[in-house]
């Protein structure tokens, strides 16, 4: 769905990224990880558009991102960025709205409607239609952002469909963390294509089939998650590390050592 092929790019002479390349389809759920200035926020900016690349190529659906009509780019592909303020006391229905907006011009349709109330029913936050979007809990507002890109996507087909969540589970709670985590994984199971940035890397583990690891811009490794291994972390992060087999999930879990 989303292929990229050795881009850099540069900000004030400095390369933030160098030479990173990789593919994923859909139903793959892609971890983005390495330490804080590894480059992750830089890598989806360019995945999203909001950069161009210095030198290499992004295709979504196999067409150059940059040749993307964005009102059209905004119908097949949605980023949840990091930060999104919001300092008026709009709805929760009204926040989820904001992801129907490149598919009508004045005013929502009926279907419009229909689709958000179908992304709050898939987010499990369909109690809080009519909530101030102020007085919700960090994971409630979370789970809100999540249920407006999905607005943003959500079509009778679903088809090949890509979501860009930039730290998605940052300061939530345990609960809430796998709360967005298995959203995540049901969307993949619809056949959405997920890139997520990630600092728990037995999030990452758990819920994500793909890994990409970056190290101050540069690609240290890509490919299933099991290409994830002491070694790995070891060169990455700096840190000493034990990987324990959980056999009811048929899964590694990471114990830091150091």
């Amino acid at each position: 769905m989303i292929s990229v092929k050795n881009i850099w790019y540069k900000s004030n002479d400095t390369h933030l990224l160098r030479d990173i390349s990789f593919s994923i389809d859909a139903g793959d759920v892609l971890a983005v990880l390495g330490s804080n200035g590894a480059g992750k926020s830089t890598l989806l900016k360019c995945l999203s558009k909001e950069l161009t690349p210095e030198k290499g190529d992004v295709l979504f659906k196999k067409t150059l991102l940059g040749r993307w009509h964005n009102q059209e780019l905004a119908r097949n592909r949605a980023v949840l960025s990091q930060h999104y303020q919001v300092t008026l006391p709009f709805s929760v229905e009204q926040i989820v709205m904001m992801g129907r907006y490149p598919h009508f011009k004045n005013h929502p349709l009926p279907k419009d409607y229909d689709i958000v109330k179908e992304s709050l029913a898939f987010a499990g936050i369909s109690h809080l239609q009519h909530r101030n979007y102020l007085t919700l809990s960090g994971g409630e507002q979370q789970r809100t952002q999540i249920a407006r890109v999905l607005s943003q996507l959500w079509e009778e087909d679903n088809n090949e469909k890509l979501l860009i969540l930039d730290e998605p589970v940052s300061a939530l709670d345990i609960q809430y963390q796998h709360h967005i985590m298995q959203l995540v994984g049901r969307l993949s199971e619809r056949n959405f294509a997920v890139i997520a940035v990630l600092h728990d890397l037995n999030l990452a583990l758990q819920y994500c089939n793909k890994a990409l690891l970056l190290k101050k811009g540069e690609q240290v490794a890509f490919g299933d998650t099991g290409v994830i291994d002491r070694a790995l972390i070891k060169k990455v992060y700096d840190v000493d590390s034990d990987l324990v087999y959980h056999a009811a999930s048929n899964k590694n879990y990471i114990i830091i050592t150091e």
